[in-house]
């Protein structure tokens, strides 16, 4: 009997396994450490890290629960009026807890976890490797590096978008990658364009009906909120598909099948409900105009690159000796491997899925209207509004990987080895005095001293200290907001109308918060020294005590 020859190669391709796997542990560990990060300051650095715009949201979340309602009346709105949001899930969290900041901590845990879920199943969808799909979560997490400076404390924005202390853009980008996701799911059933097929087509078009009714309820309870669904899901991927249809038409010169028009049919709902959401009654009015020419050239230019870029952590700034300047040069390296990666999948001899392309090209529309929104309006270009762009960095990284795994694996293994190597030095970076930072809270701690001191539940400041006041104390002192604590009026502008005159009672003891440097302008409004006293004095604050509520709600 003739043997059985032994490949030369078994040893090589045990090795390589095996080092795939360790890559992939290894991938898998950092993710988790960045997870943990995320939960730890989350649940047990709320209060040390939040600022006043941040902290409202759990707020909200506590008069949600009291007034039993998604919009309670009493709620000034910002810039939208949430309907379905982090807060909703927390408030749901205090009435089991009584607690603000253990409620809202957990909720964005969760949010968190959700999104990275949603990304995962995306990509999964579009065959990503599960090497890919690690890495594009820990790129995700550990990529941002553009801080925001807050009293000392340094967080990457993009970062507060979707995992820390506030929601913004998660649930957003929750639905927007399980609309793609499900989108491609109704491509492959009807077109076959991956040759999946079903084994039971009736227990899977049940499934289908469902999973479209919920993704057309999240996204118009979304669009109720206000025009960031619009603008991150519904418009984009409306635009998308008005494209595929006329390409894949050929240019509207044939018929397409019936059966390419029930994916069609979710992006029209997606539409209608966006649509229909508008005709909500809301509070929030922000208006908008279109820019001339040369306002159109100067952001096309100048400013919406900027924004761009420091969305990207590219701000400049440093020595080129710093570990700044190094991490800049990285993001720099990694925005150039996006743009080989881009060239690579959609070149004419890329093998690349369609999904993968498909996936990228949504993602690009949103990312790409955006950027016309902002050139072409006068709104703000906040670098936050561009934060789509990670979303097509970490996708394209996930495809080069699970391409080069197979035709060129040392090239997927340095990519992923590198990610390992950031996410280690950028904990040192950015996350080391986020865990560790204990003192930057004294002035307001005084503060709160004194007023517990004198069982003063109310009192004023203005937006940027009242919130934090009332967060640091779980809501046991309540502090409203006012424009100029040298001009008592309230702040029209994410609080409650409870907390104003005539609301609250004139007699009652009340505290005003005064930055020190404005002490003589608060003073100088009362033609009556005696009406109000100044009872504690800190390097930042003065704190002033009165028997009298003076600040009505206007």
């Amino acid at each position: 009997m003739p043997s059985t020859p032994i490949s030369a190669h078994t040893p090589e391709k045990s090795s390589a396994k095996t080092a795939e796997r360790v890559l992939f542990a290894l991938v898998c560990l950092f993710l988790f450490v960045y997870l943990g990060i995320f939960a730890y300051l989350n649940m047990f650095r709320y209060t040390q890290h939040v600022d006043s715009d941040i902290a409202v949201d759990a707020m909200l979340a506590r008069e949600i629960w009291t007034e039993k309602d998604l919009t309670p009346d009493n709620w000034i709105a910002s810039t939208e009026r949430l309907v379905l949001g982090v807060p909703t899930l927390s408030a749901l969290f205090y009435g089991m807890s009584g607690s603000m900041v253990f409620s809202m901590g957990l909720s964005c845990v969760i949010t968190g976890g959700l999104l990275l879920a949603a990304i995962a199943f995306t990509l999964k969808r579009c065959q990503i490797s599960r090497l890919g799909i690690a890495a594009a979560l820990l790129a995700l997490c550990a990529l941002p590096i553009n801080g925001l400076r807050n009293d000392g404390q340094m967080v990457p924005f993009v970062i507060l978008l979707w995992f820390l202390f506030a929601d913004y853009y998660a649930l957003h980008s929750i639905c927007l990658f399980l609309c793609i996701g499900f989108y491609l799911y109704l491509r492959e059933r009807t077109t076959g364009f991956t040759g999946t097929a079903e084994a039971s087509p009736r227990r899977a078009a049940a499934r289908c009906a469902l999973v479209w009714l919920l993704l057309a309820g999240l996204c118009g309870g979304l669009a109720l909120g206000g025009m960031r669904c619009l603008q991150v899901v519904v418009l984009p991927l409306t635009v998308w598909e008005i494209l595929l249809l006329f390409f894949e038409s050929d240019h509207l010169a044939n018929s397409l099948p019936r059966k390419r028009w029930i994916a069609a049919g979710f992006i029209l709902t997606l539409l209608a409900v966006g649509a229909l959401a508008k005709l909500y009654p809301t509070n929030v009015d922000y208006p908008m105009f279109m820019q001339d020419g040369k306002g159109m050239t100067d952001r096309l230019t100048r400013i919406v690159p900027a924004a761009i870029l420091e969305c990207l952590g590219i701000a400049g700034n440093c020595k080129l000796s710093s570990l700044a300047a190094l991490m800049q040069l990285g993001i720099l390296a990694v925005l150039a491997l996006t743009v080989y990666g881009l060239f690579f999948l959609f070149g004419k001899k890329s093998t690349a899925p369609s999904s993968q392309k498909m996936l990228l090209q949504a993602l690009g529309t949103s990312l790409l209207l955006t950027v016309f929104i902002e050139i072409v309006t006068n709104a703000e270009a906040a670098q936050n509004y561009f934060f789509v762009i990670w979303f097509v960095i970490v996708t394209v990284l996930a495809a080069l990987i699970t391409h080069f795994e197979k035709a060129a694996p040392r090239f997927a293994g340095l990519i992923a080895l590198c990610l390992c190597v950031f996410a280690l030095v950028n904990i040192f970076y950015t996350y080391r005095d986020c865990i560790t930072t204990e003192d930057n809270l004294a002035e307001y701690e005084e503060v709160i001293e004194y007023m517990d001191s004198q069982n003063i539940s109310y009192g004023y400041a203005e937006f940027w200290d009242a919130s934090r006041i009332c967060m640091m104390t779980d809501g046991r002192i309540t502090m409203g907001h006012c424009y100029h604590m040298e001009d008592l009026r309230m702040y029209w502008w994410t609080t409650s109308t409870k907390w104003y005159v005539p609301n609250l009672p004139e007699l009652m003891p009340t505290a005003y918060v005064v930055c020190t440097e404005d002490k003589a302008a608060f003073e100088a409004q009362f033609p009556n020294a005696a009406i109000v006293s100044l009872g504690f004095e800190n390097r930042r604050f003065a704190v002033y005590t009165s028997a009298y509520n003076l600040v009505p709600m206007i």
